[in-house]
């Protein structure tokens, strides 16, 4: 997914569906050393015969490598470092539908986003 796809759906929706809200969030990883933040999320919530939409494109600093360290110690466990690209991105398009039953957010899967458009 690039940036510009991301403005043609936006705009798709648009003028299919009634926004509900648009906004922009910071993705939180909740680590032992605290709150790190990862990314970037733009939110887009449309009302759909489906019902309530959550489109999200996540943008995260591009991974260039991953390491494991390993404890001998009884009790550790192993921690995990990463080494992110300081000017490449990736780009994850979301869909959730809001379910009221448990009032949260729930992930459509791929099959389900087709009846969406």
């Amino acid at each position: 997914m690039n940036y510009d796809r991301w403005e043609q759906i936006k705009e798709h929706i648009k003028r299919k569906f009634k926004v509900l809200d648009e906004r922009a969030e910071d993705l939180i990883l909740d680590t032992q050393d605290g709150e790190i933040k990862q990314g970037t999320a733009e939110v887009i919530e449309v009302e759909t015969p489906m019902g309530k939409i959550k489109l999200a494109l996540e943008s995260r600093p591009k991974v260039l490598e991953k390491k494991y360290r390993f404890s001998h110690r009884q009790g550790q466990s192993a921690q995990v470092e990463y080494k992110h690209s300081e000017s490449e991105e990736t780009h994850q398009l979301k869909f959730y539908k809001w379910n009221g039953r448990q009032d949260d957010w729930e992930e459509l899967s791929a099959e389900n986003i087709d009846k969406l458009v």
